[in-house]
Order: C-alpha cells, then structure tokens, then sequence
C-alpha cells in the first residue's frame, strides 16, 4: 500500500513539473545567456562608412558592436544596439581601410558569445603596385598567419585596401593572378613598390596646399607645403604606411631643394 502511493506521489510530481514547464519556457529562458549572434554581413559602403547587420534575436536587451583595425584585435565597444535593431552603421571612417567586426547579443548584465569575425573596408580606386622582393601572401595580416602563396619581384598585384597588424604594422590587401587563377591575401605593404623607373613632371592640384613629408606616412615630419600649380619632380611611387599611393618627390623652392613624399592623387603627371 505504502508502494502504491509512493509511485502515485512520484508520478504526480512528474506531471506537475511538466505542466509548468508548458507554461514558463520564457522565463526561464530569459534567465540563461543569448544565443550567439549569427549571419553577421556588410551591407552598403562608402569612402567614409560601412553599414553591417545580423540576425536578430528574441528576448535581448540588445546587442554589442565591437570593432578593430587588426584582424587579431583588439576589438573595442563602440556602440550598444536596442534590441529593435539588427544593424549598425560605421561613420567618419578612413577610406581605403580595412575594419573588422564582432557582435554579441546581452540581456541585462549576460553577454552571449561573439559572432564571427566580419571583414569590411570602406571603397577606395584599385591601385596597381609591383613586388619589390620574394615575398609571402597570407590570410591575414601578420606572419602568425598562413601563407597562402609566395610572389616573386616583379610581380603585378592589384591593392585593394589598406591594415595593419596588432602591433600597428602597416599591410595591404592585394589580388594577383597565380596560374591562371585569381586570389587575394595580405602582404607587408613596404614589400611593394607602384613607382615610375624614370622621372616625370607633375603639377600640384591640392586647393589648400600639399604636404612634403619625410616619408609615406601620414603621421610622418611635414618638409615644405607647395601651394597649388607647383611643378615638381615626380621620383617614384610608393604605397604608403597607410596603404595610399604616394610620390617621392623633389622641387626647388625659395633658392632652396626638398625632396619628400606627398599624396599621388594631389599631383597630376604632366
């Protein structure tokens, strides 16, 4: 007798955990951890901005938009989505770069896991450059990545986009032709060279002046500022530490001689 009722109590206990679990599958869920967020993708782009989007999801508080400028990060919160939304646009953004994503969803102070990485880059005009030395292609940059072709000096590539390393080294994304077939990958970008082999004439178009730097690099020490229709000796060109075409160039100003770089798309070959 005892037996039978245990075995009663048993299978009523049962029943009465199922019939709740009909009526409470919300709640319980809204207490454990999002879901991860998936199909992350870039949607339209500009020379300043870049329009992502994912998946939505139900019962979040919203989402998290991490962004980097090196594939192996670090990535860093810059902007938290309502949960009405599933998309996100990246403004004041250097053209010509690359940037990469992540997303995850929270509810309250649970974080789910990250989507996977996104690759995007804001639109720049295809440069030619030609492969100064041997040099290995990888996935990614940085040459804790695999290589996924070596190109010999002399070889035509197309740069695509500008990156750089978790330690700030400058790369490029390029597209080449290897046996017959198209590919892309990453290359150090003081590996190619997109220079003339003898010199040329050129006139400065800038309205507001052009810098002369020491070197291809934006951040580099300022030589002399030419003011607008200055004929100057065009040397060679370079991509530069921003992934940019430059000109090395030389002029003669005030009885004085420079001879620095300067952004190619200021300065017309005559």
């Amino acid at each position: 007798m005892k037996t039978n009722l245990f075995f009663k109590k048993l299978i009523f206990s049962f029943l009465l955990l199922f019939f709740i679990s009909l009526f409470v599958p919300q709640t319980s869920f809204a207490a454990g951890r999002p879901g991860k967020v998936q199909g992350l993708k870039c949607g339209i782009t500009t020379t300043s901005s870049i329009n992502i989007s994912w998946k939505p999801q139900n019962n979040v508080s919203g989402y998290q938009v991490f962004r980097s400028t090196s594939y192996d990060g670090p990535y860093r919160n810059i902007k938290n989505i309502s949960a009405g939304n599933h998309a996100f646009c990246n403004i004041n953004l250097q053209g010509g770069r690359e940037y990469y994503y992540r997303v995850r969803a929270y509810r309250g102070s649970s974080t789910g896991k990250f989507s996977k990485i996104l690759t995007a880059h804001t639109k720049c005009p295809a440069r030619s450059a030609t492969v100064r030395v041997s040099s290995n292609v990888r996935k990614h940059a940085g040459t804790n990545h695999a290589v996924i072709a070596g190109l010999t000096p002399g070889t035509k590539v197309t740069v695509i986009c500008a990156t750089n390393t978790k330690s700030g080294t400058p790369w490029s994304r390029i597209s080449f032709q290897l046996n017959g077939r198209k590919k892309s990958g990453y290359i150090r970008s003081n590996l190619l060279s997109a220079g003339q082999s003898q010199s040329h004439k050129g006139v400065v178009t800038a309205s507001s002046g052009l810098n002369v730097r020491k070197s291809a690099s934006v951040g580099s020490k300022i030589v002399t500022t030419l003011p607008k229709g200055t004929t100057v000796n065009v040397l060679k060109g370079v991509i530069g530490s921003d992934g940019q075409k430059w000109y090395q160039i030389s002029v003669k100003r005030n009885g004085k001689s420079f001879k620095g770089y300067a952004f190619a798309k200021y300065i017309r070959i005559s």
